[in-house]
């Protein structure tokens, strides 16, 4: 349920970086990504004022939270993904990746400005969980721990829009639908290992669709000039 969730809302924000990427046709046309990556932190803003700050917010994020017993193997598959997930040479190496790739294709600044956006991803979902409180509304199995959102979704949600942002245009739904399925998977994992809860996940998928969006749009004007 988790799992297909967050797969569900992933896929529908790769579809929105991947059509809001593409050459631009028109002068007039160049102006989708701002107002996406607005849509991207309203919507976040929402999520956490539902989940975060209401009763019946934090409540339905408890019931969705999923704790694993830590003996399962569920459990032990997820803490392995996030390790790797969470590990900062294997987010160096993808990183690297993203840049070699933009620079065969001609589009190494595009690749520069998507790996920006993975850094301000990270970022920004650490500052977030600093800055927004977490209030006690005495909600039985709901606690004041503040994970919203989430890091490890942040970082590959980032990198995934940043592969986008790099990729040609044609080649970008080839890498869309697998990249949202690791995506939703270390979604998924963050949920089962009792790390984050659900409106963690979306809002971190929804930071890194907004970073994206911007960066974009940066690389388009660089393109312009």
């Amino acid at each position: 349920m988790t799992g297909t969730g967050c797969g569900h809302r992933s896929l529908t924000l790769v579809g929105v970086v991947v059509e809001s990427t593409r050459p631009i046709r028109a002068a007039h046309r160049g102006g989708g990504l701002l107002p996406a990556a607005l849509t991207c932190l309203l919507a976040l803003g929402a999520l956490c004022a539902l989940f975060v700050w209401t009763p019946p917010g934090q409540l339905l994020d408890e019931q969705v939270l999923h704790r694993a017993d830590p003996g399962s193997a569920a459990y032990e598959n997820a803490r392995a993904l996030l390790a790797v997930a969470g590990d900062p040479l294997v987010l160096a190496g993808l990183l690297a990746a993203v840049l070699v790739v933009g620079a065969f294709g001609g589009r190494l600044r595009a690749a520069v400005a998507g790996s920006v956006a993975v850094g301000a991803s990270i970022a920004a979902s650490r500052l977030l969980k600093v800055v927004v409180p977490r209030p006690d509304l005495e909600l039985v199995g709901s606690t004041t721990h503040n994970s919203f959102p989430s890091g490890h979704v942040a970082a590959a949600a980032g990198l995934l829009f940043a592969l986008l942002i790099a990729l040609p245009p044609r080649a970008r739904w080839w890498c869309a639908v697998p990249g949202a399925a690791v995506v939703a998977a270390v979604g998924a994992a963050t949920v089962i290992a009792g790390w984050h809860r659900f409106s963690d996940v979306a809002g971190a998928a929804l930071l890194a669709a907004a970073c994206g969006c911007v960066a974009a749009s940066a690389e388009r004007r660089w393109r312009q000039v």
